[in-house]
C-alpha cells in the first residue's frame, strides 16, 4: 500500500469525508463562524509514507471568490492531532489564525502545518473575515488546496 501520502478532509467527528465546508451567511465587517475539519494522510493505513512540509491555502474557483482569495479573508489554524498507532506526531497548537490564499509556491500565499505522518491528522480551524467594503454580487466558491514536499498538489474539495 505504500504508494504515496493520500490527504483527505474529514468532518469534526472523524467519520465523513468533505466534498464542502459551509461557512454560512457572512455580514460585510463580520467574521464566519469558525469551521473545524480533520486533516488525515491516509485515514485507516499505518504503512504509507510521510506527507512532509504540509501547507494549506486556498484558490478562486469562480469570479466571486477572486477578491476572497487574493485579499486572504481566508484564515487557518492548526491545533490539535489524532494519532491512533503512537507515531509520535507533534501538535503545533496555533493560537492564532494565519491568512491564506494564493499559490501553495508563494510563501505568502500559504500556511505550513509541518508534517502528517500516515494514518495520523492534524485538525484545522477555517475564518473567513469580510470587510464592510466588501460586496458581493454571487456565491463564492473556494477551493482548499493542501501540498507537500514529496508530491504535487492535491484538491480536496470545492465549497458549496
Amino acid at each position: 500500500m505504500k504508494k504515496g501520502p493520500y490527504m483527505v478532509l474529514y468532518d469534526m467527528s472523524g467519520t465523513e469525508r468533505l466534498s464542502g465546508i459551509d461557512f454560512g451567511t457572512i455580514r460585510p465587517g463580520s467574521s464566519s463562524q469558525e469551521v473545524i475539519v480533520w486533516l488525515w494522510n491516509k485515514k485507516g493505513f499505518s504503512d504509507a509514507p510521510t506527507a512532509a512540509d504540509v501547507r494549506i491555502t486556498v484558490a478562486a474557483a469562480n469570479v466571486w471568490a477572486g477578491e476572497i482569495v487574493q485579499n486572504h479573508y481566508i484564515k487557518v489554524k492548526s491545533n490539535g492531532v489524532l494519532d491512533p498507532d503512537g507515531v509520535g506526531i507533534v501538535d503545533d497548537e496555533e493560537a492564532e489564525f494565519s491568512e491564506i490564499g494564493g499559490e501553495l509556491t508563494d510563501p505568502e500565499s500559504y500556511h505550513s502545518i509541518g508534517d502528517i505522518p500516515s494514518n495520523c491528522a492534524r485538525r484545522l480551524f477555517f475564518r473567513v473575515d469580510i470587510p464592510v467594503d466588501l460586496v458581493l454580487n454571487g456565491i463564492p466558491r473556494i477551493l482548499v488546496q493542501a501540498g507537500f514536499m514529496s508530491e504535487p498538489v492535491k484538491w480536496l474539495y470545492v465549497s458549496d
